[in-house]
């Protein structure tokens, strides 16, 4: 037990990983909630839809992780030979014995709330599928950083629909604008978080690992990042204005977004290891606070 203690500690640290799934759980089915009913209290969602929905939402996010430990296997025995798989801690097998695991868990949480939710699963299921083996084309994705990060970032789309729909299905609701919104505004977001993990200093790069900074350059990497704030703003304000709270949403992001265009500045004009510290926590804090208003804030209209 005490090497996945590590190896979680090392690759899925869970003490910030369940926070921020919780959030993205219950912001998925209070959004959808409130599309239906404006007037809806946080009475109206049961307790198995709020733990599937939180719990399923955690194991994707693990099965992506697993996939990446498949994926990255070769490239990190010859560049990062210090990871737990690397050195011995957890095997390849391992990891697909738990996340076997995972897909039953999953299946049997869907099932519990709504046997039509296995279909959205298998939607996922499939399109994780395609990201393990790179869609077929490896080298041509690594040879386009954009293409590759879209590719891969679309996977959100699907989580948000499965997530959402543990709240619409089984209360007879239909797939909506709004739940487009939704997966709009969320899939901009995980761009500002992917992009945000792979900005670093020149002496802080790790030859062979390709970050965002090593691809484009500080300036550009610095411009993408703010065009990924742009869009996932704009997308989550709109969102918000189809629950009644997008003005709210509108200046507590702006404000944000005003601070992480002037860390973006700084660390264009001075790349150094103290201006790249903004991007480990200014993009999680943008995570948050875009779905905990979009889940909480109705709440209080």
């Amino acid at each position: 037990m005490n090497k996945w203690w590590v190896y979680q500690k090392e690759r899925f640290p869970l003490a910030g990983y369940i926070p921020l799934m919780a959030t993205f759980g219950f912001s998925s089915l209070s959004y959808s909630l409130h599309l239906r009913n404006a007037d809806a209290a946080l009475s109206d969602i049961s307790i198995p839809q709020m733990i599937t929905a939180i719990v399923v939402t955690l194991f994707w996010f693990m099965l992506l992780r697993i996939a990446d430990e498949h994926k990255d296997f070769e490239e990190d025995m010859q560049f990062r030979p210090y990871r737990p798989v690397q050195r011995g801690l957890i095997t390849l097998k391992e990891l697909r014995i738990f996340g076997a695991v995972l897909v039953l868990l999953m299946v049997a949480l869907s099932i519990w709330v709504d046997l039509r939710l296995l279909w959205l699963l298998l939607l996922g299921f499939v399109w994780l599928a395609f990201m393990s083996l790179e869609f077929g084309i490896p080298k041509w994705l690594k040879a386009h950083p954009t293409i590759y990060l879209i590719s891969h970032m679309l996977i959100m789309p699907f989580i948000d629909l499965y997530a959402t729909a543990v709240e619409w299905l089984p209360s007879g609701g239909v797939f909506s604008f709004g739940i487009v919104l939704y997966m709009i505004s969320s899939f901009c977001d995980g761009t500002v978080v992917e992009v945000g993990r792979k900005l670093r200093a020149p002496e802080n790069e790790e030859y062979g690992v390709d970050t965002y900074t090593h691809i484009w350059g500080a300036k550009k990497a610095m411009v993408v990042w703010m065009i990924c704030m742009t869009i996932s703003g704009t997308s989550t304000v709109v969102a918000g204005f189809q629950v009644n709270v997008g003005f709210e949403i509108m200046v507590v992001l702006l404000l944000h977004y005003i601070i992480a265009l002037s860390s973006a500045v700084k660390f264009a004009k001075k790349p150094t290891p103290k201006n790249a510290k903004a991007f480990k926590i200014l993009p999680g804090i943008w995570m948050i606070l875009m779905h905990t208003m979009l889940g909480v804030l109705p709440f209080f209209k």
